[in-house]
């Protein structure tokens, strides 16, 4: 006879029913060769959280020269915004100074600025080249008629 199990003392299987294992199948498998299916995987009782980085705050002495020269002549000559927007861009990268966002928005607004006025350039002299073959060809009927008094 065995000895009784009380729940101070662990049990080692010793006074457990041995019953033999069934494996049980919901379904008829088509294919005995078949690989079973994978187990899935078990969840993490818990999640490490990892603090988010506080963004710095830059100030203007903290951002890069160029990167503010950037956004100044984007709106007066979009050609010098543009060479110091790259300037900047290259220094940001080397140094790790602040001013990223302002020298690609200077580059994004001269380049913008520079299209325009590129295609206002030429729809302009377009027009007067326009005109003045209209004033050609007006002039030229002019002069051909004859007068007959």
């Amino acid at each position: 006879m065995s000895t009784p199990y009380t729940p101070d003392q662990p049990d080692h299987g010793q006074n457990q029913p041995t019953v033999p294992l069934q494996e049980t199948r919901p379904y008829p498998q088509p294919y005995a060769d078949a690989p079973a299916a994978p187990a899935a995987p078990q969840q993490p009782t818990h999640y490490a959280v990892q603090p988010q980085p506080i963004p710095e705050k830059t100030t203007v002495g903290e951002t890069n020269a160029y990167a503010l020269l950037s956004i100044i002549f984007a709106f007066i000559a979009p050609i010098a915004g543009i060479v110091f927007g790259h300037l900047g861009l290259g220094q940001i990268k080397r140094t790790g100074d602040g001013g990223r966002g302002i020298a690609l928005t200077g580059l994004i607004i001269s380049y913008a600025y520079f299209a325009f006025l590129a295609l206002f350039i030429i729809a302009y002299v377009g027009f007067i080249v326009m005109l003045f073959g209209t004033m050609g060809a007006a002039l030229s009927e002019l002069g051909s008629y004859s007068s007959t008094y």
